[in-house]
């Protein structure tokens, strides 16, 4: 038996090919596969890229794939398109040998890996952000992954990016005194004067959200120097994805603990985004850990599930091992 999952996110989509009980046949990354962003011709053309060369890897590449998942970042965000794009992915997979496809929405994956089914919240943060819960009676809710064309992605790598170009402006006109923020920012966008700014990110890239996402990276890195400026950046964020949970926890049935999970990029600032988290969320009854399993593995719990196909400790102990990176 062999599941295959597809990780789309904003960034970047990872493909991965086990076999029945959890061991790595292939894997891969390829570009974003957000198809409200990128569009669905796009969306389509990397998966068939990826599953193409996951299939070079294997040397029984003309067995059928049992089960698959398929997480698509923007999927679901607009009702009355979820089926059209739900069809046009499968139907333009028809040629590959894959039963039981199931398209979902990037949460959907990310939760199965983070809770292994168990009741409970789980956050996004990458360069987007979102949260779903499945509560004590199976509903799914969801909160944030707002577009961020209007401010929304609240908390996400993009929105602390757009956070520190504020800082930056406010500094460099003199509403906010300069600190190493200032500087920093000058440097990385190698700018002569600050009006430059504008013509890096408008006219060189295009307001890129990827780019723009890229700069929490240098937010972190100002943090670390002990500037306040960067470190309030996380910590908004961190309010806002912690609202997130919240919002979620108030619409649901779920029992106490409540089991809280989380992934992206944005999580791996450590101290700067989790101690205010935290912080934020210790007037609920919770338990804040790591995932168990990836979005990635995730989306393989989830093609076992379509398959009708029991996950086993063993599956789950080898899909901890595999190297997503």
């Amino acid at each position: 038996m062999r599941y295959l999952s597809v990780d789309g996110g904003g960034t970047k989509t990872a493909f991965l090919l086990t076999d029945g009980v959890g061991n790595c046949i292939a894997k891969m990354i390829l570009g974003p596969t957000n198809y409200i962003v990128n569009g669905l011709d796009t969306v389509i053309h990397v998966l068939r890229d990826g599953i193409t060369e996951c299939l070079k890897d294997d040397d029984n590449s003309q067995e059928i794939i049992d089960g698959c998942f398929i997480a698509v970042a923007g999927y679901g965000d607009i009702p009355k398109e979820s089926e059209l794009v739900k069809t046009g992915i499968i139907n333009s997979l028809s040629e590959f040998k894959i039963k039981n496809i199931m398209v979902g929405n990037d949460t959907e994956n990310a939760i199965a890996g983070s809770l292994l089914g168990k009741p409970g919240i789980h956050v996004i943060s990458g360069t987007g952000s979102i949260g779903l819960g499945i509560d004590v009676i199976g509903t799914q809710i969801r909160s944030g992954g707002w577009h961020h064309l209007f401010g929304g992605d609240e908390g996400s790598g993009y929105w602390i990016g757009c956070k520190l170009l504020q800082h930056f402006t406010k500094q460099a006109d003199g509403r906010k005194p300069k600190t190493v923020l200032y500087s920093a920012v000058m440097q990385r966008l190698d700018l002569e004067c600050p009006e430059n700014m504008i013509d890096v990110v408008i006219n060189q890239w295009n307001g890129d959200r990827d780019k723009i996402g890229s700069l929490s990276h240098l937010v972190f890195d100002i943090a670390e120097s002990g500037d306040q400026e960067a470190k309030e950046i996380f910590k908004e964020a961190a309010d806002e994805l912690a609202l997130i949970v919240k919002a979620i926890y108030s619409r649901g049935v779920f029992d106490k603990p409540l089991f809280i999970s989380y992934s992206g990029g944005v999580f791996k600032s450590g101290k700067y985004i989790m101690h205010p988290f935290l912080e934020t969320l210790k007037d609920i009854s919770c338990s804040v850990s790591e995932p168990v399993l990836g979005p990635l593995a995730g989306g393989i719990v989830l093609a076992m599930k379509t398959a009708n196909h029991d996950l086993t400790d063993e599956a789950v102990d080898n899909l901890k091992r595999i190297d997503i990176e």
